[in-house]
């Protein structure tokens, strides 16, 4: 669906969450467990998803980096205060509010831990005319094809545009990771803006030379 340029975020996304190795990390939307595949070994990968068929396949693949799984949303995060170093996210945030979401990463991360995620967004750029003949024309498609022997995979071929198009999820997104706590905001289209990345610190960092 994302014409190979998911293992590209997701490289992106590892590279702006430093050295993993040791961390305590929450994997929010752990999906099948692709991103927890890259990860050390030695790192300590706490994976949530709203869906139980996902959940369970990651499970099945015994992935050495995975410490738990569990079902939830990232509006209701069912851990500890400060319980991690590092949360990533892939595909999460245009399902969530935003504010909600955010509120419960600052709270269960711990000071100076680092946030990194990316989501779809709208086309724009100087890509923008492709991608958005293929976010709304070529997805649905794909979702009317695939519809005749996997209806559930073709709903989400069908829905997704629409969600693309009406979550305006990244135009003040940077401001509420710095309500919630977060600096050192950074922003990142991705792939001519098919999906924005953001990553930040929580707390105030401040250096000494």
């Amino acid at each position: 669906m994302t014409l190979m340029q998911d293992a590209h975020w997701k490289t992106w996304l590892l590279d702006h969450s430093g050295d993993n190795e040791r961390r305590t990390i929450l994997d929010i939307g752990c999906g099948t467990g692709v991103l927890e595949e890259r990860l050390p070994r030695s790192a300590q990968v706490v994976g949530i998803d709203i869906t139980e068929e996902m959940v369970r396949l990651a499970k099945s693949k015994e992935i050495p980096s995975i410490k738990t799984l569990s079902i939830g949303d990232g509006e209701h995060l069912p851990f500890r205060d400060e319980s991690f170093d590092t949360i990533l996210s892939c595909y999460v945030v245009k399902y969530c509010n935003p504010s909600r979401l955010v509120k419960e990463m600052s709270r269960v991360l711990r000071k100076e831990g680092v946030l990194v995620l990316y989501d779809f967004t709208r086309p724009r750029g100087a890509l923008a005319p492709f991608l958005t003949g293929y976010t709304y024309g070529v997805l649905r498609v794909i979702g009317l094809i695939t519809k005749l022997f996997d209806p559930e995979a073709a709903l989400t071929y069908m829905v997704l545009p629409d969600i693309i198009q009406s979550r305006i999820w990244d135009d003040d997104f940077e401001e509420v990771l710095k309500s919630a706590g977060f600096s050192r905001v950074g922003v990142r289209r991705l792939t001519g803006g098919a999906v924005t990345g953001f990553w930040a610190i929580k707390g105030d960092v401040i250096k000494l030379f």
